[in-house]
């Protein structure tokens, strides 16, 4: 047994529309997938959003593809998605290459605001690569991670929000954490399009969440 980390990446066209809305409303800090049924015509997904409830659910039921959706408020801020849909042709062949053989998705799946979203999966090393293989176009897959099996621990980067993440990748990436600094904070709002007031507050927030899930 094998698991991967992979991040997928759609073309803007091969995009699902409401992750398209979420990259370019802006506002939404995290969104998953949590759990998902497919069937013969149609799909039932459940989601875990954090953003601006209104604008989503309004965009969410304008789609045609959409058969039925309930959106049930968790906060002031966050809620969760129950939805059927009938599959793009992407998505539907997305959804058939990751449930091959004795593949297991891992959930969740998480969406991110640069227009990718990241999985886990398990299997047979065979049927992973098979499985990578039969990825439909319009998507790239890159692999980031491969262990024996997924951590039966929450890592510090699981417990951040999506935006969180996307902020501190940047950080890292920039320098922003070398020693001594080679990136300011500006350099990191810039990196990832907000004001830097904004972009300090992911990292600190980014950062105390890290501090809580380990010994220190």
């Amino acid at each position: 047994m094998k698991y991967l980390r992979v991040t997928l990446r759609h073309d803007r066209d091969a995009l699902h529309p409401m992750h398209r809305f979420v990259c370019d409303h802006g506002g939404y800090g995290d969104y998953r997938l949590i759990h998902w049924n497919r069937g013969a015509d149609t799909n039932a997904f459940l989601f875990h959003v954090r953003g601006p409830r209104d604008p989503y659910a309004e965009r969410l039921h304008a789609l045609d593809r959409v058969e039925s959706a309930d959106v049930a408020p968790i906060d002031d801020d966050a809620f969760y998605v129950h939805v059927r849909e009938r599959p793009s042709e992407t998505a539907a062949s997305l959804l058939a290459a990751f449930e091959s053989g004795d593949l297991v998705a891992v959930p969740p799946i998480e969406y991110r605001t640069d227009r990718t979203m990241t999985m886990g999966v398990v299997g047979d090393p065979a049927v992973l690569q098979a499985t990578l293989d039969a990825v439909p176009a319009g998507v790239d897959v890159g692999v980031d991670r491969v262990g024996e099996a997924p951590s039966t621990s929450a890592p510090g980067g699981r417990v951040l929000t999506t935006r969180q993440r996307e902020v501190v990748r940047a950080a890292k990436r920039l320098g922003y954490y070398a020693v001594p600094r080679e990136a300011s904070v500006e350099d990191v709002a810039d990196a990832v399009d907000c004001a830097p007031g904004t972009a300090a507050e992911h990292l600190r927030k980014a950062e105390s969440r890290v501090f809580d899930v380990i010994d220190v």
